[in-house]
C-alpha cells in the first residue's frame, strides 16, 4: 500500500494558499476509494489545517516540520519527538548569550503558545502581523517568560549569524535545523527542533501507523529534502527550489497547476473525472419543457432536480419512498433531501427518516449570480449583469438554527452546495422594473446552475466551529462576540454555535451574559 505526503506551501498548495477545486475532487475522490494521502508541513496544526479543510483526510499527517504525527481531524498527537531538557538548556542559553530574539513554541497550560520579546516586535514583525488574531501569540518583557513551558521549536527570522549558530544547533547536540527562505516573501527563517524530528523521520512514523509499504512524498523547498531523499520515490514540483529537483526522483508540473493531486491520479490508473455537475444539469434540463419561459422556475425546479442528479445520478436511486414520505434519494450514503428553502419543512421527514438512516440535507447557496433580461417578443437578450457575490450568512443561520434538533445529533448531515447561477428573467413588451412587487409576479425567472463552486459539509459539531470569529477573547458578552464577528447576523450566529454545544455560559457581567468557547472546540 502506497502512502502519498505532500509538503503544503509551494507544493499542493497555489500561490494565493488556496487549493483548486480540481485538486480537491481529485484527492477526495482517490481517498474515498482507498488511496492513502496526508500532508507534511512546517506549519502548527491550526495553521494547516483550515487550508486543506475541504480534503476528507483520515491519514496521520506531519507538522512543525516532524515534532508532531497527528491526528489529521482533530490534531492530537500521535507521536512527539521533542527536545531533551539537554537540548533545550543549550538552545536557551545560547539565545540569551547572543541576545537574539526568537519565536518560541511551548505547550503552556495545555494551550499550544508562540512567544516572543514585545520590546523586539521589529525582528519578527512580519510573522506577527501576518497572524492578526492569532490567540497562540504571546508577547512578553523577558527572557525568563520567553521559555515558559514545554518549549518544542524555535524560529530565528533573519538571523545574521547562521554559520555560527550552525555550530550550535547540529545533530551531535541534539538538534536539527532548517535554513531557508520564506516561501511567499524574501525572508530566511532558521527553524531549530529536536534531532529525532524531521519530516522523513515522522512520515515513516506516520507510514507505521498507517499501514503503507512505501512512500511517495512532494516537496518544493530545503526542509522536504530529507523526505524526499528517503521516500521510494522523492517528486519535486518544477517551481521547486534547484537543489531539491536535482535529488528528486521526479520533477512535475507546477504547484499552481495542481500537479501533485494530477500526479497521483495518473500514477493510481484513475480515469480523469467528467464534470459530474454539468451532466447532472443536463439531464435536469432535459426533462424540462423548454429553455425559454415556458416553464417558470420561481420554485427552483431545476436546481432541485440538477442537485438531486449529482449526488445520487440514478433514476432508480430517486423518490424513494419511506414510510409515509417520498425521499429525493437513497443510496449507500444514506438518504438525501434537497431543499431549495424553508427548511423547517422537513422537519416531519426527519422524524421518520432518522429512525433508520443517516440523512443529508443539501442546501442551495446562490452564491455568485449574473441575472440575464431576455425579451420574450424577440428572443433578445436585452441586458445582462455582471457576476456578484453573495454570502447569505443571515439566511444560511436562520435555515440551520430552525432544525437544529436534529443537525447536531449525528443523523443528520447539512451540506451547503454554494452555486454559480444564471437568473434569466423572461418579459414581454418593455424592460420590467425589478423593484416592483408586482411586476415581479407577471415574470418568468429561471435559475440556471450553472456551477457548483464549493460544497461545505456539516457533519458534526466541530464543522460549525467555522464560524467562531477568529479574534475572540478567552470570555465574552453578546456584544463581544457580534464586535469580532463583524457582520449583522452574528447575534444569529451565536444562538447557532450555542445550539451546537460550542458555546457555554459561564457567568454574567451586569446584564449580560458571559460566554466561553468549549476547550475542545477551539479553532487554536
Amino acid at each position: 500500500m502506497t502512502l502519498y505526503v505532500s509538503d503544503l506551501d509551494g507544493t499542493l498548495l497555489r500561490s494565493d494558499k488556496t487549493l483548486s477545486d480540481e485538486s480537491v475532487n481529485t484527492l477526495n475522490r482517490l481517498m474515498a476509494d482507498g488511496v492513502m494521502f496526508t500532508y507534511a508541513t512546517a506549519r502548527s496544526f491550526s495553521s494547516a489545517a483550515p487550508l486543506v479543510s475541504a480534503l476528507k483526510l483520515t491519514t496521520p499527517a506531519v507538522i512543525f516540520n516532524g515534532v508532531f504525527v497527528v491526528d489529521p481531524k482533530t490534531g492530537e498527537h500521535l507521536i512527539e519527538n521533542i527536545f531533551s531538557e539537554e537540548s533545550f538548556e543549550l538552545a536557551r542559553d545560547y539565545f540569551i548569550t547572543n541576545g537574539l530574539a526568537p519565536l518560541v513554541y511551548s505547550f503552556i497550560d495545555g494551550r499550544e503558545r508562540v512567544s516572543y520579546l514585545k520590546d523586539r516586535l521589529d525582528e519578527v514583525r512580519g510573522y506577527v502581523e501576518s497572524r492578526s488574531g492569532d490567540k497562540r501569540l504571546r508577547p512578553v518583557r523577558s527572557y525568563r517568560e520567553l521559555f515558559k513551558g514545554s518549549v518544542f521549536y524555535f524560529t530565528l527570522l533573519n538571523p545574521k549569524s547562521p554559520e555560527e549558530a550552525d555550530k550550535i544547533f547540529s545533530r551531535e547536540n541534539g538538534f536539527s535545523r532548517n535554513y531557508m527562505k520564506d516561501t511567499y516573501d524574501d525572508s530566511m527563517w532558521y527553524e531549530i527542533f529536536a534531532a529525532e524530528a524531521s519530516k522523513a523521520g515522522a512520515l515513516h512514523q506516520a507510514a507505521k501507523l498507517s499501514g503503507a509499504k512505501e512512500l511517495v512524498c512532494f516537496g518544493d523547498n530545503y526542509n522536504d529534502m530529507s523526505m524526499i531523499l528517503s521516500a521510494d520515490i522523492g517528486v519535486a514540483v518544477s517551481n521547486a527550489c534547484e537543489e531539491l529537483k536535482r535529488n528528486a526522483d521526479i520533477v512535475i508540473g507546477t504547484n499552481d497547476e495542481g500537479a501533485v493531486a494530477e500526479f497521483i491520479r495518473k500514477r493510481e490508473n484513475v480515469p480523469k473525472e467528467t464534470n459530474r455537475f454539468s451532466e447532472a444539469l443536463g439531464r435536469a434540463m432535459i426533462r424540462q419543457k423548454g429553455m425559454h419561459g415556458s416553464v417558470g422556475t420561481q420554485n427552483e425546479k431545476l436546481i432541485h432536480a440538477t442537485l438531486k442528479n449529482y449526488y445520487s445520478p440514478f433514476s432508480d436511486e430517486q423518490e424513494i419512498k419511506i414510510g409515509n414520505f417520498y425521499a429525493d434519494a437513497v443510496n449507500e450514503n444514506g438518504i438525501f433531501e434537497i431543499q431549495t428553502r424553508a427548511l423547517k419543512r422537513l422537519s416531519e421527514k426527519l422524524k421518520q427518516f432518522t429512525a433508520g438512516s443517516h440523512v443529508n440535507i443539501v442546501y442551495p447557496v446562490e452564491a455568485n449570480v449574473r441575472t440575464t433580461y431576455i425579451n420574450t417578443d424577440t428572443g433578445e437578450i436585452v441586458k445582462e449583469t455582471p457576476y456578484r457575490c453573495h454570502n447569505p450568512k443571515l439566511k444560511i443561520f436562520s435555515e440551520l438554527y430552525s432544525i437544529r434538533e436534529f443537525i447536531f445529533n449525528g443523523s443528520v448531515s447539512v451540506i451547503l452546495a454554494r452555486l454559480k447561477l444564471d437568473k434569466r428573467v423572461y418579459f414581454s413588451g418593455q424592460m420590467p422594473d425589478m423593484r416592483s412587487r408586482s411586476a415581479r409576479k407577471k415574470l418568468y425567472i429561471e435559475k440556471i446552475p450553472l456551477e457548483l463552486l464549493e460544497e461545505i459539509r456539516l457533519d458534526n459539531p466541530r464543522d460549525y466551529a467555522r464560524w467562531l470569529p477568529e479574534n475572540l477573547p478567552e470570555r465574552f458578552t453578546k456584544k463581544d462576540f457580534c464586535a469580532a464577528a463583524k457582520d449583522s447576523p452574528a447575534s444569529l450566529r451565536l444562538e447557532l454555535l450555542r445550539a451546537a454545544g460550542l458555546l457555554e455560559q459561564v457567568g454574567k457581567s451586569g446584564r449580560s451574559y458571559v460566554y466561553s468557547v468549549k476547550g475542545h472546540y477551539s479553532k487554536n
